[in-house]
C-alpha cells in the first residue's frame, strides 16, 4: 500500500497536462551556486534527463533517472532540476536527515501536483493528496483499521483470500502457460482490500469484479492522457468520464445501502473494533444523526457522499497497486520477491525453515496456526527481511511536497532554499542505493534487515512522519501471508528471461541476472516491467 504518492514518476510529463502556466516572469532560475547536475542556459536538464532516458529501457520511472544522475555526478543531499517549460523547477533530497526535514520534523503539504492528478481520476480531496483539515479527518477516521492490534484480526480473512490464490496457481502450473504475474496477483490484493474497505467479498479473483476491471481501465487512461493528439485526449477525456461515471453511482450506493443498515439497526461504528473501513467513515454521520431512521434519517450532504465515493475509490485503487501517501497497499512487491527468490534458493529454504519452525510444515496446521494465532507472524523475522530487502531495491515511488515562503533545509553548514513553488521530492529509491547506508546495495540480502542492522530512518519505503504509509502494517502482513502460503510448494521463473551482458545503469547490476525487467516502468507508480510475466511449477512435480 504505497503511499497515494503522486511521486516523480508524474513529473515532467503529467506536468504537460495538469501543471498551471509557469510565472508570468518565465524561468525560475536557481543560484548559480546551487548544486545541481551540468546546467544548459537553453534547455535547463531536459536534454541531460533525456540522455540518462535513452541509456535506460523505454518509460523508466523517474526514481531511476534521479538515481542515476545523483551517482554520474556525485550529488550528495539536496540539489536541483531545472525542468523549464515541461514542469515546475524541482529540489531532489537523497539523506535520511534531509528527508526528515520535511516529512517529520516540519510536515510540509502534498503539492498541488498530487491533487490535480488524483482528481482527474478519483475526484477532489483524496486522502492521499489533501491537506489541512480535510486530510486530518479522513485520515483520523480511517487509521484504526490500520492499527497494528487491528490488522492481526485479518489474518485469517488474508489466507482466504491467498488460498484462492493457490488454486489459480495450481491451474496455471498444470497448464504450464506464461501468465502476467502483475495481473494475477492484483485481483489477490485487491480482493483483500475489498474486503477490509466493504466487509464483504468482490470476487475479482472468481467471478470477475466490475470494480477491478473499472479502475484498471481508469489508469491506463490516466497514462494516455499524457498524449499531446488532440483527438486522442477527447477520446481519453470522454472514456474516463464514463468509467467514473459507472463506479461512482456503483460506489454511493454501497455507501448509502450501508448507511441505511447502520441506522436501522442503531449501529455505532466501533474506533476500537471496526467492522470495515467504510464504518469508520460514516461513524461522524451516524453519531450526528443519532436514532433517526426511514425518512426521518438526514440524507448524506452531496458534498459528503462525493467525498467517501472519492475515498472509498482510492482505498480500492491501493488494491489496485497505487502508490499512495496514506495507503500503500500495493502489489507491486510480491512480484519482484518472486522474481529475487527464482535465483536465490538458499533464501528460499531459509525462508521454509522458519515458516516451519513458527507455523508447522502441514497446510492444514499452518492454517490454523495462522487463524488462531495471528500474532506469530510477527515471528517471521527472516521472511519480514525478505520482504523490506525486496521493497528497498523496488519501492514504488515517493510523494512530492511544497514548503511555505522563506522554507529551508540545512545540509552540511548550508540553507538551501525549498520554497518559491519548487517541487520537494525526497527520493528513497537514490539512498538505498548508496552504499553509505547499504553496502553492495545492488545485492539481495534479506540478513540486512535481521535485528537492528538498519536505522529506522534508513529504510524509506512506506515514508516516515505522520502522512507516511499507514497501511504499511497490513502490507506486511498480507506478504508474510502470501509467502507463508505459496513458496513451500510453488517455484516461479520469469518468462524469457534475457540477462544484459553489462548492466545498463550505473546504480545496479541487478539486470545481468533478470534483464531490463528490474528497471521499474513509469505508470500512476514503478511498475514491474511488461506486466512480470512468469511460470510457476509446483514443487515435486514433473516438469
Amino acid at each position: 500500500m504505497a503511499a497515494y504518492g503522486v511521486s516523480l514518476v508524474l513529473l515532467p510529463l503529467f506536468s504537460l497536462v495538469y501543471t498551471t502556466p509557469l510565472r508570468a516572469e518565465g524561468r525560475y532560475e536557481t543560484d548559480i551556486e546551487q548544486p545541481k547536475p551540468p546546467h544548459s542556459f537553453l534547455w535547463g536538464h531536459l536534454k541531460l534527463i533525456g540522455g540518462i532516458a535513452s541509456q535506460l529501457p523505454p518509460n523508466s520511472h523517474q526514481q531511476l533517472l534521479i538515481t542515476t544522475i545523483a551517482q554520474t555526478y556525485n550529488l550528495k543531499g539536496v540539489w536541483y532540476l531545472d525542468l523549464w517549460p515541461i514542469a515546475d523547477p524541482q529540489v531532489v533530497l537523497t539523506e535520511p536527515e534531509l528527508m526528515d526535514a520535511v516529512q517529520v520534523t516540519r510536515v510540509y503539504n502534498q503539492h498541488q501536483l498530487a491533487q490535480d492528478v488524483l482528481t482527474s481520476v478519483l475526484g477532489e480531496n483524496i486522502v492521499a493528496a489533501a491537506n489541512g483539515p480535510v486530510w486530518k479527518k479522513l485520515h483520523n477516521a480511517m487509521a484504526p483499521a490500520f492499527l497494528p492490534s487491528h490488522v492481526r484480526t485479518l489474518a485469517g480473512l488474508i489466507a482466504d483470500e491467498t488460498m484462492i490464490f493457490r488454486e489459480t496457481l495450481k491451474k496455471l502450473a498444470s497448464s504450464r502457460q506464461v501468465f502476467s504475474a502483475e495481473h494475477e496477483l492484483s485481483k489477490l490484493i485487491f480482493d483483500i482490500i475489498g474486503r477490509v474497505v466493504f466487509n464483504f467479498p468482490l470476487h475479482g479473483q472468481t467471478k470477475g469484479s466490475s470494480y477491478h476491471e473499472d479502475l484498471k481501465q481508469t489508469i491506463q487512461l490516466l497514462n494516455q492522457q499524457i498524449s499531446r493528439n488532440p483527438l486522442v485526449k477527447l477520446q481519453v477525456a470522454l472514456k474516463k468520464w464514463s468509467v467514473r461515471k459507472r463506479v461512482d453511482a456503483s460506489v454511493a450506493a454501497k455507501i448509502q445501502e450501508r448507511l441505511a443498515a447502520l441506522r436501522n439497526e442503531n449501529i455505532v461504528p466501533s474506533r476500537k473494533d471496526p467492522f470495515s473501513i467504510l464504518d469508520l467513515m460514516l461513524r461522524e454521520t451516524v453519531l450526528r444523526d443519532g436514532t433517526k431512521k426511514g425518512s426521518e434519517a438526514v440524507e448524506l450532504p452531496e458534498g459528503e457522499l462525493e467525498l467517501l465515493v472519492t475515498n472509498v475509490k482510492g482505498l480500492l485503487l491501493g488494491g489496485m497497486g497505487t502508490s499512495v501517501d496514506t495507503l500503500c497497499l500495493t502489489r507491486r512487491n510480491e512480484k519482484y520477491i518472486f522474481m529475487l527468490l527464482s535465483k536465490h534458493p538458499g533464501v528460499v529454504q531459509k525462508m521454509l525453515e522458519e515458516h516451519e519452525a513458527v507455523f508447522g510444515r502441514n497446510l492444514a496446521t499452518i492454517l490454523e496456526n495462522l487463524k488462531e494465532s495471528p500474532a506469530k507472524l510477527s515471528e517471521l523475522e527472516y521472511t519480514t527481511g525478505v520482504i523490506k530487502e525486496t521493497v528497498r531495491l523496488f519501492p514504488i515511488g515517493f510523494g512530492v511536497k511544497e514548503a511555505p515562503a522563506g522554507s529551508t533545509v540545512s545540509y552540511q553548514g548550508r540553507e538551501y532554499p525549498v520554497d518559491n513553488g519548487l517541487v520537494i521530492a525526497p527520493c528513497w529509491h537514490t539512498m538505498h542505493y548508496d552504499p553509505r547506508y547499504f553496502p553492495e546495495p545492488s545485492a539481495f540480502r534479506p540478513e540486512r534487515f535481521l535485528g537492528d542492522g538498519v536505522p529506522r530512518g534508513w529504510f524509506r519505503s512506506f515514508s516516515r512522519g505522520p502522512r507516511a504509509c499507514l497501511g504499511q502494517d497490513l502490507a506486511i502482513d498480507i506478504m508474510r501471508v502470501v509467502l507463508l502460503l505459496t513458496v513451500r510448494e510453488f517455484h516461479f521463473k520469469i518468462a524469457g528471461l534475457q540477462p544484459n551482458p553489462n548492466p545498463k545503469a550505473i546504480y545496479t547490476n541487478l539486470d545481468t541476472i533478470f534483464g531490463d525487467i528490474v528497471f521499474q516502468e513509469l505508470s500512476m507508480e514503478a511498475k514491474p516491467r511488461g506486466g512480470m510475466m512468469m511460470t510457476v511449477g509446483e514443487k515435486g512435480v514433473a516438469a
